[in-house]
C-alpha cells in the first residue's frame, strides 16, 4: 500500500515548523505565534481533570496570532510556570485539498516538572491543517484531544 506524499521540500519544511511547536510553547516564547497563520485556530477539544490525565483547563478554541500569544502567556508562563513539556511523536503529514494545504497528525506526551521530578501528565492526539503562505508553511488549524477522551 502506498500512502499519499507531499513533495520532499514541503514535508521537510512542515516537519521543521511543527518541531518548533513544542519547543516554543514550552518556553513561552513569543515566536510561538509565528508558527501559525494570521487567522489560525487552536482548539482544546476536551480536558479531563488532572487526576484523570488532563490539564483541567476548559475546552476552547482560540483564533488569531495575538490570542495564541496570550495563551502562551497565561497558560505556559503563569499557570504552568514553563514546567510542562511536550514530547511530540509519531508525526506524519499528507497532502491536503490543494498544493498549498497539508494535514498532519501527531501524538504528544506532556510531562509535568512543577513539583520536582518529572512525570507524565497527559497524552494528547493532535490533528493539524497546514497552509502555505508568503512566509512559508504555517499552521492554519490545530486540535488537541487529551486521553481519556469521550470522542
Amino acid at each position: 500500500m502506498r500512502f499519499p506524499q507531499l513533495p520532499v521540500e514541503d514535508e521537510l519544511e512542515i516537519r521543521s515548523l511543527f518541531a518548533r511547536y513544542g519547543h516554543l510553547a514550552d518556553a513561552g516564547d513569543p515566536d510561538f505565534a509565528q508558527l501559525f497563520t494570521e487567522d489560525a485556530s487552536w482548539t482544546r477539544a476536551n480536558s479531563p481533570p488532572a487526576s484523570q490525565g488532563g490539564s483541567g483547563l476548559p475546552p476552547e478554541t482560540i483564533r488569531g496570532r495575538d490570542h495564541l500569544l496570550a495563551l502562551m502567556e497565561e497558560v505556559m508562563k503563569k499557570k504552568f510556570r514553563q514546567r510542562m513539556h511536550h514530547q511530540m511523536t509519531d508525526f506524519y503529514a499528507v497532502p491536503g485539498e490543494g498544493a498549498d494545504e497539508a494535514h498532519g497528525h501527531a501524538r504528544a506526551l506532556i510531562t509535568d516538572w512543577r513539583d520536582g521530578p518529572g512525570k507524565i501528565a497527559m497524552f494528547g492526539k493532535y490533528e493539524l491543517r497546514f497552509r502555505r503562505t508568503g512566509e512559508g508553511w504555517r499552521i492554519a488549524d490545530m486540535t488537541v484531544r487529551v486521553l481519556p477522551s469521550a470522542d
